[in-house]
């Protein structure tokens, strides 16, 4: 796990190694172990090293092919490189360290372009190759792994993290209208787009091809969730032969990120998608696996720390377990730095926690239970929105009716409100139905809020949620799979992936999640509604094909999710009184982002909120 960054000049010109070195430095967090930069004829390209494999210098980066005409910068991990290598050697290929980075380099050597598909990782690519004067910018299938870009007509810069471009001196730092207006209906601006005009996230299964001259870069999708009619689950031969192959896939996703020349421990809520991680690792390891979990003081409704101690209890992990106090709120500051943008997820502050807890246990790697929920159906909303499908329309606009005549009581966890809202929303499209569960402010709310300097027609808001479930629709998936797939490149892609991403960087942490393994999620996604979740029953398959793994007090139970007790922490602070404590979460992050943008040229917070250790030299 590293930060990349570079530029290419539309010119040719050659950059200073000054400006690359304060470009990389700018995300040091993200890889404190050692830092590199190369420059040429027409760009330059910089990273800051945190060493997982190949701990020698053989492994440092920028890294050239052995012919020295192909040059890449790579943050992430390549899962089946030694695969990869095995076959590359076969076909000729010499190798000079046990690095995945070099896998990439040989790769595109014997296959070109193909071989980005071959890649099956969590991964931000940028290769130069100077036969070509192409530039090359991959992404993961996931969008794990960040990589965001800016172009004007003289150059294209990117970066891990937006703060790595604009130390750029020449970067045009206008905000992109509808940017505030987005933020607050999704809790981020969906992909591609970001509060900068002119900068872009690379979409997720994607990559990018710059020819160094031309005006324009040509994009290429290498993969998507396989969508269409599912497999048939019906007899018990049906069930024994999903339940073997799960078992398989998932095993040998969390062996694979367990290969690593560093210690590795692991994210434990108690929940059941990283009690199955931390499972699979106690099975697999000789050693005592490090377990680490996070509670909340004076807030039981948000502790799972008990359920995490019965797992790890079961497993013989070695465990540690922190307690968290109101003032953690102060990190949002620090956070707010590492985001770079507003973000409308408040559990980045434990995330950070456990994170930084983890690294400092002497762990640069840790695995997660993220993506379970995302593949196997474990979000309420899921079978709500299967539920609601079923409900007849008619019945659907009756309730609406009743329910209506009664005002909502606010509060995420509050069965009442729950209800309330799922009823008020069950008349909707599913596209809108869906997007309405997860949306902070409504269209008519953002008509009302002043100071926006744009505000997105509800057609506009609703545009990303619609086009994808078109798309699923058009493949014949089922019910359940839309709604997952519409979930992977939404909340997926731009919350949780986000959120792990930064809050572990920000400790020079690396986070792995065997859920999100290519062959599994495909494998999850042939699946037919009922085989993952029926009625209130979400996760079946995990349920039943690893029963004899999950502790049954911290799986049968009520779940309770990642979340963190803003309405406490919020209480005794200047706060807007209105709406849910997420609401208000996301108001003080964009009043932030307001008070402090115009404050710095080269970064988006003021350097007093810039972490200790992490400004450019």
């Amino acid at each position: 796990m590293c930060g990349i960054t570079g530029v290419i000049y539309r010119d040719g010109r050659r950059p200073p190694p000054e400006l690359i070195r304060k470009m990389a430095n700018t995300i040091a967090h993200r890889g404190p172990d050692g830092e590199g930069v190369h420059v040429f004829d027409g760009g330059g390209l910089g990273h800051r090293r945190l060493a997982i494999l190949d701990l020698t210098p053989d492994g440092a980066q920028p890294m050239a092919a052995a012919n020295g005409t192909v040059w890449v910068v790579f943050n992430g991990e390549i899962y089946n490189f030694q695969e990869l290598r095995s076959e590359l050697e076969g076909l000729g290929h010499r190798f000079h360290s046990r690095s995945d980075t070099e896998v990439i380099l040989e790769a595109w050597l014997e296959w070109g372009e193909r071989s980005i598909q071959k890649l099956d990782g969590m991964f931000a690519i940028a290769l130069w190759d100077a036969r070509s004067r192409q530039l090359v910018l991959a992404r993961d299938r996931t969008g794990k792994k960040p990589l965001y870009v800016y172009e004007d007509a003289e150059k294209l810069v990117f970066g891990s993290e937006i703060k790595a471009i604009l130390a750029h001196p020449n970067v045009n730092t206008r905000e992109w209208p509808e940017a505030a207006a987005q933020f607050l209906s999704h809790g981020y601006v969906p992909t591609p787009h970001t509060f900068y005009a002119q900068i872009r996230k690379v979409k997720p299964s994607c990559f990018e091809v710059l020819e160094a001259g031309k005006r324009e870069t040509r994009e290429h999708q290498y993969w998507e969730f396989p969508l269409g009619p599912e497999r048939r689950v019906k007899t018990e031969d049906d069930w024994r032969e999903v339940e073997h192959e799960v078992r398989r896939l998932f095993f040998a996703a969390v062996k694979q990120r367990m290969v690593a020349d560093v210690p590795i421990g692991a994210f434990l809520s108690g929940g059941i998608d990283s009690s199955l991680v931390v499972a699979a690792m106690a099975m697999q390891s000789s050693r005592p696996i490090k377990t680490f979990s996070i509670g909340f003081e004076g807030a039981a409704d948000f502790d799972e720390t008990k359920y995490a101690r019965m797992v790890a209890d079961r497993y013989g992990t070695d465990h540690t377990e922190f307690r968290v106090k109101a003032e953690a709120f102060d990190l949002a500051e620090k956070l707010a730095w590492h985001f770079d943008e507003p973000f409308g997820d408040s559990s980045c502050i434990p995330t950070y926690i456990v994170s930084k807890l983890t690294r400092e246990a002497g762990c640069p790697v840790a695995l997660t239970g993220d993506g379970g929920d995302e593949a196997f159906a474990g979000y309420p909303r899921f079978s709500a929105a299967a539920a609601a499908e079923q409900i007849p329309e008619l019945a659907r606009k009756l309730v609406h009716r009743v329910t209506s005549a009664v005002a909502e009581r606010p509060g995420d966890r509050h069965l009442w409100w729950r209800t309330h809202r799922f009823v008020n929303r069950a008349t909707l499209p599913l596209p809108a139905r869906l997007q309405s569960w997860v949306t902070l402010y409504g269209p008519q709310e953002l008509e009302q809020r002043a100071g926006l300097a744009i505000t997105p027609s509800s057609s506009s808001l609703g545009a990303r949620y619609r086009d994808l479930f078109q798309k699923a629709a058009t493949l014949s998936a089922d019910t359940l799979n839309q709604v997952l797939f519409v979930n992977a490149r939404t909340y997926l892609l731009d919350d949780l992936n986000v959120k792990v991403d930064r809050a572990a960087m920000a400790a020079s942490l690396e986070c792995r999640s065997p859920f999100l393994d290519t062959t599994l999620l495909e494998f999850a996604f042939s699946l037919p509604a009922h085989a993952k979740l029926i009625r209130s029953n979400r996760k079946r398959l995990l349920k039943r094909a690893f029963s004899d793994l999950l502790v049954p007090e911290a799986t049968y139970r009520p779940k309770m999710g990642f979340g963190v007790p803003m309405d406490a922490w919020l209480s005794d602070r200047a706060h807007p009184t209105r709406g849910r404590a997420i609401e208000r979460w996301a108001d003080l992050q964009l009043s932030r982002w307001a008070d402090t943008r115009s404050s710095s040229r080269s970064y988006p917070f003021p350097p007093s909120h810039k972490p200790e250790g992490s400004e450019p030299h």
